[in-house]
């Protein structure tokens, strides 16, 4: 179970280990040529000046650092920029990979964790809910493993060697140095303690903020029919004014968070130019070339600095996103249960004591039901709207599992089966299962083999040809969002279609014959009673079926 970010990302590391270490690597070369090119200056003023410094003269070991002329030192330093540009290039491109890399793998990880999750999540949670967070968490996760963890890396190691460096030219300024960057994250870290409560709350807000606008829009043609322009828009306002509340306390923290920044290093920068003033005035002082050297050391860590400092609200915000995706990741799922290829064909259905309430209402549809349904029989249950027909199919394909009781397939056990499993034999034709993809045969087809499209033309035209030439769809027709460009009847076709391209052994059909014309009614009746032998049917309706060979009627 992914319950902890480190497992997460300790299982990216290590399968794209070779692609992390180059990232490392080439971040510290281009640490260690960020910091060769100031010392190298620092043998420009040399050669320009007549100088020479006996720290500068411990480098020798560098290749062109102890140039004898300076045509030689030019070719050195421009050799230094173009191999800084290479390393500057393949480190942020190895880094953003990394990003890119470790959001793709968490994006997958996400869709097929929720499409796992258990059906009384989304009954009591409400669909749609985490899909609309994944798009900001999963930027602010690749922000956390890029900048958080990686480039804060390298930054801390050129800040160590930069510090060791400027140590090496004047000791006590590099105590300094070090303990200015120490007492300044300090400081920081009291500050973003009060900058995580304000994100984490500015972060819930917007995502409900989301999730109102997603409801309002997909009901957009209720909220039209019925005028309810004003109430929704002072429902927003509402809303809108909670989140700017909000907002402005986060403002506030990052503002001075922000501000901070800045006059924290240029304040550091203050000190450190009161001691060189001081030390160039004293017997022991720096020399020109060293001085330069050290001048621009500060200078090229100063951005590297700050950020640094800035580092702790990307890991706040990472660490927001990745509590919320684990979170998703620990939610209960289907299918945890081992996946068995087994055949229901000649399993008898029985419910025994069946009980079932929805937590969310704590209204009982069944008490204490018992059922059997006869393999390879034609059955129709009964029963007004409100009855329990949806329950019912809930039940039988594991969507929802009883609150008490028991329902079987043969000698198994419906709680000792995976959800695959039980699925795997089950097809359904019903108007709360919708249709979804961009045409007819992504609708209706499991794949897109070219045996099954051939298929799936020879059946949709066969269940088509009582329909008006104008209404008939080809394989390639687009559907809309959820069928929406169908017709009733188009759609109940097309289910029909999707159920019966699967060939498995039970069969559940929702209102068998509504939205159909009298021919095509004829003509599924006809279809199905060809497989009344092979098929155990199920067939749920407010009435009485006519037309088929009823074998066992129940009364919901």
């Amino acid at each position: 179970m992914l319950n902890n970010k480190w497992i997460i990302v300790g299982g990216f590391t290590h399968k794209n280990i070779i692609l992390v270490i180059l990232a490392l690597l080439t971040g510290l070369c281009y640490n260690i040529l960020t910091i060769m090119i100031p010392i190298s200056i620092g043998k420009f003023y040399e050669l320009s000046f007549g100088f020479s410094s006996h720290r500068l003269a411990a480098l020798k070991f560098v290749p062109f650092m102890d140039a004898p002329d300076f045509g030689s030192f030019l070719l050195f330093f421009f050799f230094l920029v173009l191999l800084r540009l290479l390393f500057e290039y393949l480190n942020r491109y190895s880094i953003a990979l990394v990003g890119e890399r470790f959001s793709k793998l968490l994006r997958e990880q996400l869709f097929s964790n929720q499409l796992q999750i258990a059906m009384s999540v989304y009954d009591n949670k409400g669909i749609g809910k985490y899909l609309l967070r994944y798009s900001g968490d999963l930027k602010s996760i690749q922000n956390y493993i890029k900048n958080g963890l990686i480039r804060f890396a390298q930054d801390i190691i050129l800040l160590i060697i930069v510090v060791v460096a400027i140590g090496y030219f004047d000791m006590y300024l590099g105590i300094i140095i070090a303990s200015c960057i120490l007492t300044s994250s300090a400081l920081l870290w009291l500050i973003n303690k009060a900058l995580y409560k304000a994100s984490l709350e500015r972060r819930n807000k917007r995502s409900g903020m989301l999730s109102f606008v997603n409801t309002r829009l997909r009901g957009i043609i209720s909220l039209k029919a019925f005028n309810k322009y004003y109430p929704e828009e002072k429902r927003y306002q509402k809303r809108s004014k909670e989140l700017y509340d909000i907002g402005k306390r986060y403002a506030k923290i990052v503002a001075l968070l922000q501000a901070i920044i800045p006059a924290i290093t240029y304040s550091m920068l203050g000190i450190i130019m009161f001691y060189v003033f001081s030390s160039t005035q004293g017997s022991d002082k720096l020399n020109g070339s060293s001085l330069l050297v050290l001048i621009l050391l500060i200078i090229s860590i100063l951005p590297v600095l700050r950020r640094s400092l800035r580092v702790s609200i990307i890991w706040k915000l990472g660490d927001i996103s990745f509590t919320k995706l684990i979170d998703i990741f620990n939610l209960p799922k289907e299918n945890e249960l081992p996946f068995e290829q087994i055949s229901l064909n000649t399993a008898e259905i029985v419910f025994k004591d069946v009980s079932f309430e929805y937590t969310n209402t704590q209204k009982s549809v069944f008490k204490d039901f018992e059922l059997s349904i006869i393999p390879q029989s034609t059955t129709l249950f009964q029963g007004k709207s409100g009855s329990g027909k949806s329950t019912f199919i809930r039940l039988l394909l594991k969507l929802i599992s009883p609150t008490n009781g028991q329902i079987s397939y043969g000698n198994l056990k419906c709680s000792e089966l995976s959800e695959k499993t039980i699925r795997k034999n089950i097809s359904i034709v019903s108007k709360d299962f919708p249709l979804y993809g961009r045409d007819v045969y992504e609708a209706i087809a499991y794949n897109r083999k070219e045996s099954n499209k051939i298929k799936a033309e020879l059946l949709l035209e066969k269940l088509q040809q009582h329909e008006d030439k104008q209404n008939r769809l080809e394989l390639d027709s687009k559907i809309g969002d959820m069928g929406c460009n169908l017709t009733t009847g188009q759609q109940k076709i097309l289910m029909y279609c999707r159920a019966l391209l699967t060939q498995k052994p039970i069969l559940i059909i929702e209102e068998p014959l509504k939205e159909l014309n009298n021919k095509t009614q004829r003509l599924l009746i006809q279809l199905l009673k060809n497989m009344q032998k092979q098929k155990t049917l199920i067939l749920l309706d407010d009435h009485e079926v006519k037309g088929f060979n009823i074998d066992k009627i129940h009364h919901l």
